[in-house]
């Protein structure tokens, strides 16, 4: 990851706009998370405030429903502007309200990283995105063998 993120680097100074997501972080605060000010919908006509807790909440270790997320359906509901309009997302649902976020020296300036990332790692929104904090001590993910014989 790193290595991808050097070698694009240079095509910022072409004039496009290049987003690192996910990307290792050492030092500085998370960024924030979007949820609530662009909207997805489905095919099957369900929208939701960010499609990447929809597929996190949809995994097998997920704590969340996926209808958590989802705010209505175009199909069914004549009021989905409305509908998230009053959704709301962080003030329903509080990232980084945990004691290692509450405690910690970046807190000010950090975003708390994404909600989503937590979900999928089975986590409650509010646990701490382990992933990309530069403050927790990364996990070492031990892989289980595999007889291939």
């Amino acid at each position: 990851m790193r290595e991808i993120h050097a070698t694009t680097l240079p095509f910022a100074d072409e004039g496009l706009d290049m987003v690192h997501i996910r990307f290792p972080n050492d030092d500085k605060p998370l960024s924030g998370c979007e949820a609530g000010t662009i909207i997805y919908v489905f095919t099957k006509g369900e929208v939701t405030v960010c499609p990447y807790l929809v597929f996190a909440a949809r995994t097998k270790v997920s704590q969340h429903p996926d209808t958590d997320f989802i705010v209505g359906n175009v199909w069914k509901h004549d009021d989905i502007a409305a509908r998230l309009d009053s959704y709301k997302f962080h003030e329903r649902w509080k990232v980084g309200d945990n004691p290692t976020c509450g405690s910690c020296s970046l807190s000010d300036g950090c975003g708390k990283g994404c909600p989503a990332a937590v979900v999928a790692a089975g986590q409650r929104i509010g646990a701490v995105d382990t992933e990309q904090c530069p403050v927790v001590p990364k996990q070492t993910r031990v892989l289980p063998l595999v007889d291939v014989s």
